[in-house]
């Protein structure tokens, strides 16, 4: 009798953590969609410090590919 109320609890575990799961992917698409939304939205509004940004983060990550390679 034991063994089976401990299945039954592992089954219905097993359940919940997959629901878990299902609604856990749910809410990272939703934030990756509204991250990804925002940063457009953002880029619209401020091009030029857009382009700033990401000259900046190219400069950087060449001087640490030159520094790694030298």
């Amino acid at each position: 009798m034991e063994q089976t109320a401990t299945k039954s609890d592992a089954q219905d575990l097993r359940e919940k953590m997959e629901l878990l799961k299902k609604d856990f992917a749910d809410v990272a698409k939703t934030a990756k969609e509204r991250a990804v939304e925002n940063s457009r939205d953002w880029i619209k509004d401020h091009p030029f410090a857009a382009i700033g940004i990401a000259a900046g983060v190219g400069f950087l990550i060449g001087l640490v590919v030159g520094r790694k390679t030298a």
